[in-house]
């Protein structure tokens, strides 16, 4: 098994892990929102709040078992690219 394999193994194993506990993502990103809101003063509010949107979304669509879809759509993943 080549280096390339067991990357792939590991990227379905945190792609589980993350399914397994897709709840406490949402709280932990809810938390998150509303703390870099607040030491902000709500100027990036909007941003914030999108930000969130695809972490959740992201996680959603792991859970329906496509992993790939959020990620090659332009915008899918924050600071990732799409896939080629």
């Amino acid at each position: 098994m080549g280096l390339g394999d067991t990357l792939k193994g590991f990227r379905k194993k945190a792609e589980d892990a993350a399914v397994e506990h897709k709840d406490q993502i949402h709280e932990a990103v809810q938390k998150a929102e509303v703390a870099a809101d607040q030491r902000t003063g709500g100027k990036y509010h909007d941003q914030i709040q999108q930000a969130a949107g695809k972490v959740d979304t992201f996680v959603e669509t792991l859970d329906a078992g496509d992993g790939k879809a959020a990620a090659e759509e332009p915008g899918g993943v924050p600071g990732k690219p799409p896939a080629s």
